[in-house]
């Protein structure tokens, strides 16, 4: 009977001790954020994409259309500038790292008169 109560104790024992892994001081990725990538696709031919995150600015030539990649570890603001030398119909789509669609706009662009837009991205 006794050795019954200690089997049972020790496996109890064992089981507190390598059921739950606990945070530690020690794990390299215990307090880590990880980078979440959202997508700005621009449809258009030969036009330029400007766009900012927080304060880092990017210029980007689009040829034939094109997708960008953004990441972000917090809710911001993303703002996006197109210019055009030509006339044409532009559609600009951005993306979330969920899949959500923030934007989908088709817009008529007159030749250097640039198209500026805002758009809150979220982590939630």
């Amino acid at each position: 009977m006794n050795t019954l109560r200690i089997t049972t104790i020790i496996f109890c024992l064992c089981l507190l001790f390598t059921g739950c892994k606990k945070d530690s001081g020690l794990d390299p990725l215990s307090n880590v954020l990880f980078a979440k990538d959202g997508v700005i696709r621009v449809e258009c031919t030969d036009c330029m994409l400007n766009y900012t995150i927080l304060r880092d600015n990017y210029v980007v030539d689009v040829k034939n259309s094109g997708d960008f990649k953004f990441s972000y570890v917090s809710d911001f603001e993303l703002k996006t500038t197109i210019n055009s030398t030509k006339q044409q119909t532009i559609r600009l789509i951005v993306i979330d790292s969920y899949g959500r669609t923030v934007s989908n706009q088709l817009t008529n662009l007159d030749p250097g008169a640039p198209k500026t837009d805002s758009f809150q991205i979220k982590i939630q």
